[in-house]
């Protein structure tokens, strides 16, 4: 796997990450090519994933992924998805390979909460 560019978009929230088993990869610009492909931001070399397989984009102060018509799917949290939203903790599945979209900073509690609620004792 290749490293993503190392000029992060100052519009982009900070420590924003894919963790690909032991690896930690900054996710530094607004669009995000993940791939087989050398010209992709995020190589992984793997025959199931595709050479252009998915793209994570930031809009409108979230990330969404978007399946690129690929031939081993794009998964989020094991369900198949043509474009989804990202929230800290997802795991993503590209064909084969399982990663973790990790998104650590101001208002990611406020975001967990919208989606699952707060646990009451």
């Amino acid at each position: 796997m290749s490293e993503l560019p190392s000029e992060k978009d100052p519009e982009l929230p900070e420590n924003v990450y894919l963790v690909i088993n032991t690896q930690v990869v900054p996710i530094r610009s607004k669009i995000t090519t993940i791939g087989r492909k050398l010209e992709n931001d995020l190589v992984i070399q793997d025959s199931l994933v595709s050479r252009e397989h998915a793209e994570i984009h930031y809009k409108d102060n979230q990330f969404m992924i978007y399946d690129l018509k690929s031939t081993g799917g794009t998964f989020i949290n094991n369900k198949k998805i043509e474009e989804g939203v990202l929230y800290s903790g997802d795991i993503i599945s590209l064909a084969n390979i399982p990663m973790m979209f990790v998104m650590d900073g101001p208002g990611v509690e406020d975001k967990s909460e919208k989606k699952t609620g707060r646990l009451e004792s």
